[in-house]
């Protein structure tokens, strides 16, 4: 069910101190190719479909992906939101935020770890940044950004933030900041077991 149906209007960004987080919209294909390229190697894992992005990934073949996000943005299915520089000339990541009833989960075999169902679960949230940015901390600032945001701005009960197995780089900002791995799931097409914090 989309959020929309469950009555949640998606929020539609914020601007924190130096960088923009807003809805991703096809236009700005160029920097988002730039963003993943130079993401590849970390995405290779964190997206769990190899071989993505390949090699030979095009700035058409990534902007095939943004109108089909955009159109699941604008139908209230899916929402993907560009994580910018505060003059909007570079993109550092990529937000999503997913129903938790969302088709990605009706196959995975799910787990809880403190008896949390993944049926109270109302989104699931995703994201990354160029790995560039790690050593300044801006994974951790993005992240603690994007808690508050979904806690004020997105009518949300009982969000997710979603990584895998492989990320420890991701787990340890994650759980940096207080969070607790709530639930793990496997799915057959995916390298890595994924966990779900709040």
């Amino acid at each position: 069910m989309s959020f929309r149906e469950r009555g949640v209007e998606p929020a539609d960004g914020y601007t924190a101190n130096g960088f923009v987080v807003r809805p991703l919209v096809p236009a700005d294909v160029v920097l988002d190719h730039d963003a993943v390229m130079a993401s590849r190697d970390f995405l290779f894992h964190w997206e769990q479909d190899p071989p993505y992005p390949p090699e030979d990934f095009s700035v058409d073949d990534n902007l095939a992906d943004l109108v089909q996000m955009d159109g699941e943005h604008r139908g209230g299915t899916r929402d993907t939101y560009t994580v910018m520089n505060a003059d909007e000339s570079q993109v550092l990541g990529c937000v999503y935020v997913i129903p938790g009833d969302d088709r990605m989960f009706r196959s995975a075999v799910v787990t809880s770890h403190d008896g949390t169902d993944l049926s109270t679960v109302d989104a699931t949230v995703a994201f990354w940044v160029r790995p560039s940015t790690w050593s300044d901390g801006f994974e951790r600032t993005l992240l603690d950004s994007l808690l508050a945001w979904l806690r004020d701005d997105w009518s949300l009960e009982s969000p997710v933030i979603v990584t895998n197995e492989h990320l420890d780089h991701q787990i340890a900002t994650i759980e940096s900041l207080g969070l607790t791995r709530r639930f793990a799931y496997d799915r057959d097409q995916d390298m890595y077991t994924s966990f779900a914090y709040a």
